[in-house]
C-alpha cells in the first residue's frame, strides 16, 4: 500500500486537513451587515411617513386662523421686547444652527471614527440622518410654501419659504447627534445627563433665535424640532443597538491552534 503522505502545514498525522488550515475558518464579512441595510430600508419608509406628516401639519397650520393668530401673536411680543444686547445675542445663538455646527459635528465624528472611539457604522448613520433631516426639510418648505414675517422685522436675512425652520432642525440634529456620542463614551451617567441637558438648551436657545430675529414663525420652528426629533428616535430605536455594539474594526482573529507533533516513539500525539 502507499505511504500516507507526510504530515505538512496544516495537516495532520492521518493526512487529513487541520480545521485551523481549512474551510473551518469562519467568514470574514460583518454579520449585521443584512441587519443594517434591512433596518435602513424600514427607517426609509418611517422618514417617508414623518416627511407626510410634516407637510400635513403644514397645510393644516397656513389654513389655520387661529394658529396664524397664535404665531402672529408670540412674534409681536417676542419683537417688542428686543433689546441691543438680545439681538446681538441671538444674532450669534443662531450661528448654532447653520452649516458651521453641521461641519463641527461632522469633524468630531470623523476623529472618533478614525481614533476608532465609534466604528464606522456611526459614520453612516449620521450621514443617513443628515440626508433625512436635509430631504424633510426641503420637502416641506417646497410643498407647504409659507411665507415668513413681514421683512420690516427681520435682523438677518433669509432666503426661502418659512415653514419648517431649517436652522431650528440642523441645530437639533447637530447637538442631539453630540448628545449621544459624549452619552456613548461617558463612563459617567452624570456626563451623559450633562451632554443632554446642554443639547436641549442649544436647540431651544436657536429655536428662539430665530423667532427674535424676526424670519420665522413660532410654529416653524417647533415643527422642525418635532420633526427631527422623531427622526431620531426611530433611528436610535432601528440602529441603537448595532451602534452600542462591540467595534468589527477592533477584534483580533484568534490565533491558530498549534500543530500536532509527531511522539517519535509512539503514534501521533491525540489532539
Amino acid at each position: 500500500m502507499p505511504s500516507s503522505p507526510p504530515p505538512g502545514p496544516g495537516r495532520t498525522g492521518d493526512g487529513t486537513e487541520h480545521r485551523a488550515y481549512g474551510g473551518g475558518v469562519p467568514s470574514a464579512r460583518p454579520p449585521q451587515a443584512r441587519a443594517v441595510l434591512l433596518r435602513m430600508a424600514v427607517l426609509a419608509g418611517i422618514w417617508a411617513g414623518l416627511v407626510g406628516l410634516l407637510v400635513a401639519a403644514g397645510e393644516v397650520i397656513v389654513r389655520s386662523g387661529a394658529v396664524t393668530h397664535f404665531d402672529q401673536h408670540v412674534t409681536r411680543v417676542v419683537v417688542s421686547s428686543r433689546t441691543p444686547g438680545l439681538d446681538s445675542a441671538m444674532k450669534a445663538v443662531t450661528w448654532l444652527g447653520s452649516w458651521a455646527a453641521l461641519l463641527v459635528t461632522a469633524v468630531i465624528i470623523a476623529v472618533l471614527v478614525i481614533t476608532r472611539r465609534l466604528p464606522v457604522l456611526a459614520a453612516i448613520v449620521a450621514v443617513f440622518a443628515w440626508a433625512g433631516e436635509a430631504g424633510g426639510v426641503a420637502i416641506g418648505k417646497e410643498v407647504v410654501g409659507r411665507g415668513r414675517p413681514p421683512q420690516a422685522i427681520w435682523l438677518v436675512h433669509a432666503r426661502g419659504w418659512s415653514f419648517p425652520s431649517g436652522h431650528a432642525a440642523a441645530a437639533c440634529l447637530a447637538f442631539a447627534i453630540l448628545a449621544l456620542c459624549v452619552a456613548t463614551l461617558a463612563r459617567r451617567r452624570v456626563v451623559a445627563m450633562v451632554g443632554w441637558l446642554a443639547a436641549g438648551l442649544a436647540i431651544a436657545a436657536t429655536a428662539f433665535s430665530r423667532v427674535e430675529l424676526g424670519v420665522h414663525w413660532t410654529t416653524d420652528v417647533i415643527a422642525s424640532v418635532v420633526f427631527v426629533t422623531g427622526w431620531l428616535a426611530a433611528i436610535a430605536i432601528s440602529l441603537g443597538g448595532l451602534l452600542r455594539g462591540p467595534n468589527p474594526s477592533l477584534a483580533r482573529p484568534a490565533a491558530p491552534r498549534p500543530l500536532p507533533r509527531r511522539d517519535e516513539t509512539g503514534p501521533p500525539a491525540a489532539f
